[in-house]
């Protein structure tokens, strides 16, 4: 392999790098946003709406010259002059900061997400070090060898940037495999299948050895014991029918199990089941957090689907963290506790009973409002929700 064709070789590979970087940012912003707002505003960021605003502005700048460079790298014009310069000077600008981090933090390099490439592939502060050198080796290789007359055919472009933003899209499929639950929940009820099955069992051993103990057993026809579990089979069945109440509250305690300090089976609690990252889901929670100065609505508590990043910039966007919340990052898990509906999704819970439920085709402030009696909510005062936010996870 001739020089030329390394050189154009190094080109696609750092052209991939800073592709895929860019696109898996762009798919994972809250993240990103939350990772430069610590970084520069403190860990309390979400504190402070203008830093935000900031921030914001400049993540999608970093993004939109990651992008443009890694385009640009694919073309011969002014490459040496600009394009690999500018390459090679953010490749060094990154560097310093990831040693910056990996001094700064107790394992800052063996631990945590550098962000490079979004959550899409977390990667630790040691390996983007090392992947970003391996760049800069690129990048001064093809700036020794490149010749103008090394030029990539028209189709090169648009076909790398449609195969790294699959590759990348890739990263997001989740899986939709079934499982079924086996959980004891809040009801002391085990699921309707395994019940069944467990007292089917029982009934078979008892009639095995009564059978087996009865003086009658040499001189009278025995009836067949699967005879006698089929006439007790429909009788364990519905006396142990889950309703859908039941099913719901079971997929809850199994998938989201610290709802069991909140004690959702009794008095009224509001369950509410919210992506991060779903503008709908921060506008339904800002609504309840209105809602809640009129004293009627229940106690609110949230399963949140996201990153520890992507709730802290939903509480900034939408509401109070002091409410009660769980979170999870399984995906799958989150649908589940779905149950085919489409978050958000909002259960009354009363008594161990759904009373009332809305999801995103349902749900209207108004009907809310209507439901428990609140005729008008208060006015907010100026300078936005007023949070007072706190950092971290669950408070429970």
């Amino acid at each position: 392999m001739n020089k030329n064709t390394l050189a154009q070789v190094g080109r696609i590979l750092l052209s991939f790098l800073f592709v895929f970087g860019a696109v898996s940012k762009l798919i994972s912003m809250p993240f990103f946003d939350g990772m430069v707002a610590e970084l520069l505003l403190g860990k309390d960021y979400f504190n402070n709406p203008v830093g935000m605003i900031w921030v914001q502005w400049l993540t999608r700048i970093l993004v939109a010259a990651e992008l443009v460079l890694g385009l640009a790298l694919l073309q011969n014009k002014w490459l040496k002059k600009i394009v690999l310069p500018a390459t090679l000077g953010m490749l060094v600008l990154f560097t310093i900061h990831l040693f910056y981090e990996g001094f700064r933090k107790v394992n800052g390099f063996t631990e945590g997400n550098c962000g490079c490439f979004g959550d899409v592939l977390p990667m630790t502060n040691l390996e983007s070090i090392i992947k970003n050198v391996i760049g800069m080796l690129i990048g001064v290789y093809i700036f020794l060898t490149f010749k103008k007359e090394d030029v990539f055919k028209s189709w090169v472009s648009p076909t790398l940037l449609g195969v790294i933003t699959l590759f990348t899209l890739s990263f997001g499929i989740k899986s939709y495999e079934a499982v079924a639950p086996s959980v004891v929940d809040e009801l002391g009820t085990v699921s309707g299948i395994e019940l069944h099955e467990a007292d089917s069992m029982a009934k078979l051993a008892e009639t095995e050895a009564h059978a087996m103990q009865s003086p009658e057993n040499d001189i009278a026809p025995q009836v067949g014991v699967d005879d006698k579990l089929k006439n007790d089979v429909p009788k364990a069945t519905s006396s142990t029918a889950k309703s859908p109440s039941d099913v719901t509250l079971a997929l809850l305690s199994k998938y989201a199990p610290e709802l069991k300090s909140q004690s959702i089976t009794t008095g009224t609690k509001m369950v509410c089941l919210f992506s991060m990252t779903c503008s709908h889901c921060q506008e339904v929670y800002r609504d309840l957090s209105a809602m809640k100065s009129s004293g009627k609505l229940p106690k609110l508590i949230l399963v949140n689907y996201g990153t520890e990043y992507e709730q802290n910039y939903f509480f900034s966007q939408a509401g109070d963290s002091k409410d009660a919340h769980y979170r999870t990052e399984d995906f799958t898990h989150f649908k589940r506790m779905l149950e085919g509906k489409t978050y958000p999704r909002i259960l009354v819970i009363k008594n161990g009973k759904i009373e009332k439920e809305w999801d995103v085709d349902t749900y209207e402030k108004s009907y809310v409002m209507r439901y428990f009696g609140i005729e008008k909510l208060e006015e907010k005062k100026s300078g936005g929700l007023q949070l007072e936010l706190q950092s971290g996870g669950s408070p429970w």
